[in-house]
């Protein structure tokens, strides 16, 4: 093919990612609110005024307009833009490295679920079914189109990170949507999967240091705030002589904060170790009229005796995005880093 053509098509590529990329932000936006994403008129949040054509063209508009409405001027987030030049670079790349193979129709909704999970999980911490399922769907096609790659090894990649998954789950270190994106994928990648799993992880895990380091004074001071409320409660209990630990005993409160609404985990408590029940309603009532800037996370409330003493606070930290890098990176390259790491051997 001409090098003229193969770069024309390469731009096509990079424009039409664009604006699939633009309708992944109505995606991401509207479908968690069951909202319509073909019904309803783009508008601007802020004013409510309807936007014509040229204040929605991919990429472009937002720079020209400085990330702001043209009527009413409130910002608008660059997150807009970055997931339409995202959507836009990865089609470009499929293109480049498929070329027009069924490898690049897979592609285009591969990365099109993975923008779209990775969007919604950032806001609202979890991956929806319908991405899991269509990443499963794919899979499943896998069998047919990409037949170079065994069943016996999709299925048995299937089988490890079900385990593997499955065994994080419980210790609290992934959610049931990472479960099912994973399972999914592994049919999708075979072996491949163990590419985007350690990839997933290893950003995942630099990321989640430099949060844990941005993190710990915000999360000191809410630890030390949910102690002061609590310390409150606990001591109106010892004053009713009902309701607190017995002398000996120690036991931990455990608690988190979903969508910025704070929940105790009552069914957690050890019963035997307290002098009658305590007041669950007074401390959740609390909890959620004074904690009310914190958006995702968990804590616990360690007590002994006639003593709060001690409360940790930790924020959340979505990985589907990171599982998403590691499985457009294993579609992409996958192949490639195989062959290198089997060269080492």
């Amino acid at each position: 093919m001409p090098v003229i053509l193969n770069i024309a098509y390469a731009v096509f590529a990079f424009i039409f990612g664009s604006v699939i990329g633009s309708f992944l932000n109505v995606v991401i936006l509207r479908t968690p609110l069951k909202q319509s994403i073909i019904t309803e008129p783009s508008h601007c949040f802020s004013c409510g005024h309807r936007l014509a054509w040229y204040d929605m063209f991919p990429i472009f508009s937002w720079l020209f307009l400085r990330g702001k409405c043209r009527y009413c001027k409130a910002k608008i987030s660059p997150r807009y833009m970055i997931i339409e030049a995202v959507t836009a670079v990865s089609y470009c790349l499929a293109y480049l490295i498929f070329g027009f193979k069924w490898e690049l129709a897979f592609s285009v909704v591969l990365f099109a679920v993975l923008v779209s999970l990775s969007g919604i999980d950032i806001d609202h911490f979890e991956i929806p079914y319908w991405c899991s399922i269509v990443t499963a769907v794919l899979g499943i096609a896998s069998f047919f189109v990409f037949p170079a790659t065994p069943w016996y090894e999709r299925l048995i990649a299937l089988g490890v990170i079900a385990v593997l998954f499955f065994i994080l789950v419980l210790v609290g270190g992934m959610g049931g949507g990472d479960l099912q994106l994973m399972i999914g994928a592994s049919l999708l990648l075979g072996y491949k999967v163990f590419i985007a799993l350690f990839i997933g992880i290893l950003s995942g895990a630099i990321y989640g240091v430099i949060k844990k380091v941005r993190d710990k004074n915000a999360e000191k001071e809410v630890s030390e705030k949910i102690k002061e409320l609590v310390t409150e409660w606990y001591q109106n209990q010892l004053d009713r002589d009902v309701g607190y630990v017995l002398d000996g005993q120690e036991d931990i409160i455990v608690g988190s904060i979903s969508e910025g609404d704070p929940d105790i985990e009552w069914e957690f408590l050890e019963e035997k170790a307290w002098k009658g029940l305590p007041d669950k309603a007074a401390l959740s009532q609390t909890l959620r009229e004074n904690i009310t800037e914190e958006r995702e996370g968990g804590f616990k409330i360690f007590i002994k005796e006639d003593l709060v003493e001690k409360v940790k606070y930790s924020r959340r930290m979505v990985f589907g995005p990171f599982l998403a890098v590691g499985i457009a990176a294993a579609w992409l390259v996958g192949n490639y880093l195989l062959n290198w790491y089997m060269g080492l051997l």
